[in-house]
């Protein structure tokens, strides 16, 4: 599935309790996967409950390889690549990177914000311009004590500094909101987090909710739960849907009606 279609499709903003872990799937990362970066982030623990690392080679799916890549980079706490050098150019004698790493690395910055993606390597070869300027760690995988330490602090710092609030998701949700969306997410906010809610069927037709839930429903903010007794749907927010809700309720940014733009003078 390409990545663009994924995105549009099934893209969440429910998170897992796992890592996705980029790395060469060779026999001689192996060492490196289950002595350092397998237990740093196993030492993490997100509301309980411990982290896992997540890498495609180990799932277990009868999914398309790339959907398994897309759908852990999108739904994963964070995303860990090594970008190690693996060889040098027969020609050139230039260092090379493992490219299926670079093409996940490549989706990760694509999807997600910088916080949540971490780039380590164990050279100090010329990285690559294209990801120059992304923060990377260098760990010395030989020193399998210190470099688990090293690995873990800065995961935990990433998640320290990751926000919600600021997600593209999150952003582009608020822009897209009609004056409709904006006043149901309101009313949503006056419910306590988890709640059900809907609209009764009346006679009446219920404008308000004709417009603005099926478009809620579109863009994930709600979704369908249930029905109540009386026979009318249950809704309930979703994640993405709560962030949205706390923004619309701390307030959107107010402007005059009657505000008209300057006429243009000329010289």
């Amino acid at each position: 599935m390409h990545p663009q279609t994924f995105l549009k499709t099934f893209w969440r903003l429910e998170l897992r309790p796992q890592v996705f872990v980029a790395m060469s799937f060779a026999p001689s990362y192996t060492a490196r996967f289950k002595g350092v970066i397998e237990p740093a982030i196993r030492a993490i623990t997100i509301d309980g409950v411990n982290l896992v690392p997540y890498r495609v080679d180990l799932a277990r799916t009868g999914d398309s390889i790339l959907t398994d890549i897309m759908d852990g980079i999108a739904h994963s706490q964070l995303v860990l690549a090594d970008v190690s050098s693996v060889g040098r150019d027969g020609k050139t004698k230039h260092p090379y990177r493992n490219g299926n790493v670079m093409y996940e690395v490549g989706v990760a910055l694509a999807c997600r914000q910088p916080s949540e993606v971490l780039l380590v390597r164990d050279d100090d070869d010329r990285f690559l311009f294209d990801v120059s300027s992304i923060p990377h760690l260098r760990l010395d995988f030989s020193d399998p004590r210190t470099a688990t330490a090293t690995l873990h602090a800065e995961l935990m710092a990433r998640l320290r500094e990751r926000s919600l609030t600021r997600d593209a998701r999150v952003e582009l949700a608020l822009a897209g909101l009609s004056n409709e969306e904006a006043m149901m997410l309101e009313t949503i906010a006056s419910y306590p987090e988890g709640s059900v809610f809907g609209r009764p069927n009346t006679s009446s037709v219920d404008f308000f909710a004709m417009a603005s839930i099926p478009r809620l429903l579109d863009k994930q903010l709600i979704r369908l739960m249930g029905q109540f007794e009386e026979g009318h749907p249950a809704y309930v927010a979703t994640p993405l849907g709560r962030v949205v809700v706390e923004l619309v309720q701390r307030g959107l940014r107010k402007f005059k009606a009657d505000l008209k733009p300057e006429a243009s003078q000329t010289a």
